[in-house]
């Protein structure tokens, strides 16, 4: 009997084998019904070439068993990788797979829960903020890429490009990140050349996706005809560059600098309507912010009856979510975070707050469950 290899998108992390998995010798690796447990496994597994019979044999269903991941660990991981595929001496060779292998976490982490995703760029500003700023614009455009119905293979060229349209000026943007006088003309060079070169190392990385290709190129450019490197205008600006562009704009703008706090959620979204809804196809501002919520995931917000909440699911209404509160009218924290239907009574959203003002911020794990967990 033949046998074909199993592709990557073909797997993920928690997914149930659906079919018995052997090497290349015809050894068996797997049995169907056995669940993918780590990235350490599913890297192992695809890197050695995993096959299957192209006619396996029917028999019962396999069994399925109880394997969640965290949403929270798998952005983790994508953070990680990533910082190693951004290094300069990162190899050409196998570049573009490794990129679409942490697209594919980025994926997962939004599969098991996209509320706990998006709120890691809100909650967890550790690391370095190049690589940070990159995987949380990847995230936002995974989110509301699959709003606007864009498909595969596309979407994954969309994730791709926002993971790496900085790739060329990651060590300035951390310089940036604590520098206090204005940009040298050298800076503000570089910084205007970014596309064009990040779209140059990724073709000496051997990139050959177009759609990639051409999302990182165009990211900074407006239909207007206001943005750089090329002054484009209209439909010459793909809707994948404009995707990446208010996903880089919004996240930048929650993000603090030594400089300056961030800009809360809510102020960040309105901003981007004002100011970049002129700048892209028209609605695709509004639809960007249906997509992430008036209220995103992670946003601190005070209560009509006094007490603290963090935003942890969108509602039926964009404008009431749900929260969990963990500050009580008392202003102390709670021992256990007390979920809200903000729809409700004297539990609706009178303001959004910063996390400054609050102390601590609690843990993901908390608002989410083991979906957040950092394991």
């Amino acid at each position: 009997m033949g046998k074909r290899r199993i592709g990557a998108s073909e797997l993920a992390i928690g997914s149930v084998l659906a079919w018995d998995a052997y090497d290349d010798n015809g050894r068996l690796l797997l049995r169907r019904g056995q669940v993918i447990a780590s990235t350490t496994q599913l890297d192992g597994l695809m890197e050695r070439g995993l096959y299957t019979e192209l006619e396996p044999p029917r028999e019962k269903p396999a069994p399925t068993f109880d394997v969640t991941p965290s949403a929270v660990a798998l952005v983790l991981e994508a953070r990680r990788r990533l910082q190693i595929l951004s290094a300069p001496t990162a190899p050409a060779t196998g570049f573009s797979e490794q990129i679409i292998r942490i697209r594919h976490l980025i994926r997962e982490a939004c599969r098991i829960s996209r509320d706990a995703a998006l709120a890691m760029t809100l909650l967890d500003r550790n690391g370095r903020y190049s690589v940070r700023h990159s995987v949380d614009a990847a995230i936002a455009c995974e989110v509301v890429g699959a709003e606007l119905g864009i498909h595969e293979p596309e979407l994954t060229s969309v994730v791709a490009a926002a993971l790496t349209m900085n790739i060329s000026i990651m060590q300035l943007m951390d310089e940036l990140q604590a520098q206090k006088d204005p940009l040298t003309d050298a800076q503000r060079k570089v910084i205007h050349n970014h596309p064009e070169d990040s779209a140059d190392l990724l073709g000496r990385r051997e990139v050959t996706d177009e759609v990639w290709l051409r999302a990182v190129v165009s990211h900074h450019e407006a239909i207007d005809g206001s943005g750089y490197v090329h002054g484009s205008k209209g439909d010459d600006i793909p809707l994948t560059a404009q995707l990446v562009s208010l996903a880089d704009i919004y996240c930048a703008r929650i993000s603090s600098r030594d400089y300056r706090p961030p800009l809360r959620p809510n102020a960040a979204l309105r901003a981007l309507f004002l100011e970049q809804g002129k700048k892209v196809r028209d609605g695709l501002a509004s639809q960007f912010i249906k997509a992430i919520g008036v209220f995103p995931a992670g946003t601190p917000v005070r209560l009509e009856n006094g007490e603290i909440a963090v935003v942890i699911h969108r509602g039926q209404n964009a404008s009431k979510p749900y929260v969990c509160s963990i500050h009580g009218v008392n202003g102390m924290p709670l021992a256990v975070p007390v979920r809200r239907d903000t729809s409700q009574g004297n539990y609706c959203i009178k303001e959004v707050v910063s996390w400054p003002e609050l102390g601590a911020i609690p843990s993901m794990q908390s608002l989410w469950g083991k979906v957040a967990a950092l394991v």
